[in-house]
């Protein structure tokens, strides 16, 4: 299923929120982590922060899809970030000790929910303004169900490192990379080969992560920035996976999509975030069972709806 394409990614075609003009294709766009460097004229000037997290690591009636993915913060807006989310914890009534998540269960029961709701829509804001990244991973969970678990989660994260790789090329920076406690046996040694070999393309070769400069780990409440790719990494899997409230997902949709990496065609005035922010695996010429190709198809369908509702009840401002 993974051959030497392993980067190959499903073209996702999005319309910006002012329009939302969306075409129905999908179409394979590839490219090779090795491939000669492009870069944008920009110069190496700056380092980029990146930040990881997973979700839906179990499949369950409303998650079908294993979601990991990361934040990019350009390091001198880092300061801007972490003083915003704490101007925000305080104004919404989360203690020094509470955790700031996504996840409803995990709000502490002296916020309000309405506090809480605001809390996460104002990170979001504020990451966006501060002209953060997204970049996710998309699988579904029927196709990785016989894999073991610390195969699921190396695999998705080599993609979304890959890409990060890819985006620091690409923009003459380097980065940094900070994952939230990865849910393997042994993380460390995960992070230090991929540091000091690469990646690992199914056995037949190593490409190097030539442009992160340090791996390490994190967890829960050890930075404000976590806070920020926790909610942000939760508005997308709570918008792919049927969604209680539409309404607050229109929103959400709206903001995650205008965050990811993308590329702008103004002759269509859409945004293309495939082989850039969004990875949706594997290949559609790869999936052989139609059912999971029409998976496929309705996550993008559904992604597309969600904005093109938003417009139609002026949600513009949200963007």
């Amino acid at each position: 299923m993974f051959g030497s394409e392993v980067y190959a990614t499903i073209k996702a075609v999005i319309a910006p929120a002012r329009r939302q003009r969306v075409s129905s294709s999908v179409v394979q766009d590839r490219f090779d982590p090795a491939q000669p460097k492009q870069e944008l004229g920009r110069g190496e000037r700056a380092v980029q922060l990146f930040l990881t997290d997973e979700t839906n690591l179990q499949p369950s009636a409303d998650a079908k899809f294993f979601v990991y993915g990361g934040l990019i913060v350009p390091v001198e807006r880092l300061v801007q970030l972490d003083h915003g989310i704490q101007g925000i914890r305080a104004a919404q009534g989360y203690r020094p000790e509470d955790e700031l998540k996504f996840d409803t269960r995990s709000r502490p029961q002296h916020v309000e929910i309405g506090q809480a709701t605001e809390a996460k829509r104002l990170v979001v804001e504020l990451s966006l303004s501060l002209d953060c990244k997204f970049i996710v991973h998309v699988i579904l969970h029927d196709i990785i169900r016989n894999q073991q678990p610390d195969q699921r989660v190396q695999r998705a994260a080599d993609y979304v490192l890959g890409r990060f790789n890819y985006y620091l090329s690409q923009i003459g920076d380097y980065g940094l990379c900070i994952v939230d406690n990865l849910p393997v046996t042994a993380q460390f040694r995960y992070l230090a080969e991929r540091f000091s070999l690469g990646l690992d393309i199914q056995g037949e070769r190593r490409v190097r992560l030539d442009r992160i400069t340090l791996f390490a780990a994190t967890c829960a409440n050890a930075s404000h920035v976590h806070s920020a790719i926790d909610v942000i990494l939760g508005s997308f899997r709570y918008c792919i996976n049927n969604p209680r409230n539409v309404e607050v997902a229109r929103a959400m949709m709206l903001q995650v999509v205008k965050m990811m990496w993308h590329r702008y065609d103004p002759a269509s005035d859409t945004y293309h975030v495939g082989s850039r922010g969004m990875i949706v695996r594997p290949p559609m010429d790869q999936v052989r069972v139609n059912a999971y190709r029409e998976e496929y198809e309705s996550l993008q369908e559904q992604m597309n709806a969600l904005l093109k509702e938003a417009d139609a009840v002026g949600e513009q401002q949200t963007v």
